[in-house]
């Protein structure tokens, strides 16, 4: 009986400390009580990995303030985001800015790319310019170059205007630099806001996704949470 006992006061303990080792996949409110500078434009982008988002407490939020979301709908030719009519409606609904997005693959036609995205996401001349994910290269950049310069033109055509290129700041230095020197980008480099995106070519960032840990309200799951240096849907 005693035995009983003592390996079940055992168990109970090994089982408290499990809790608070083993990290939890939910998002740590670890960051609620910082403060952001009040004169900056923030915006988020979301996909199927934030879950359903109560956009509303989203539009609410005020530490930071979103003025902008951008949302994923399609990736590569067979890949639509299960929760992009969602969230595009409802982030429309609740007064954001709204962008689209397009995971860009390195394996697959930019014509037949662009063609699913467009059957996705219709024009609409009130949103943000489209924007495209490179973060991933194939075997050739030649090749990848070539696909995706046919996806941006598309894109061009049929939208009115240029899209934002997404990339990270190593993926742009390693394989984009010098090559989409007229396109405004959208740079990932996640350091808690100390260093902003420092570009080989010279370039200039127009938004800086600074952190990929984002806690915003209405948002279940970490968030990417960006900076833009100015109101460039004004442009």
């Amino acid at each position: 009986m005693k035995k009983t006992i003592v390996f079940s006061v055992f168990f109970l303990t090994c089982l408290v400390v499990c809790a608070f080792l083993i990290p939890s996949s939910k998002k740590q409110k670890s960051n609620q009580d910082e403060k952001f500078n009040d004169e900056l434009i923030y915006g988020i982008d979301v996909s199927h990995h934030q879950e359903k988002i109560d956009w509303k407490k989203v539009s609410n939020q005020n530490n930071p303030k979103i003025e902008f979301v951008y949302i994923k709908a399609t990736e590569g030719v067979t890949w639509k985001d299960k929760r992009f009519k969602y969230n595009y409606t409802n982030a429309k609904e609740n007064g954001l800015r709204v962008g689209v997005y397009h995971f860009f693959s390195p394996i697959t036609n930019g014509k037949k790319q662009f063609k699913e995205f467009k059957k996705t996401y219709p024009k609409n001349d009130k949103d943000l310019p489209v924007l495209v994910d490179c973060e991933r290269m194939g075997k050739s950049l030649k090749k990848y170059l070539k696909q995706l310069n046919i996806f941006l033109d598309l894109c061009e055509n049929y939208y009115g205007q240029k899209p934002l290129i997404y990339s990270t700041q190593r993926f742009y230095n390693t394989y984009l630099k010098e090559h989409l020197k007229e396109y405004r980008l959208m740079i990932g480099r996640y350091n808690n806001r100390k260093y902003e995106p420092n570009l080989l070519d010279g370039k200039n960032w127009d938004i800086w996704q600074f952190t990929e840990k984002g806690n915003i309200n209405g948002i279940s799951e970490y968030v990417d949470i960006n900076i833009a240096k100015e109101k460039f849907w004004l442009y």
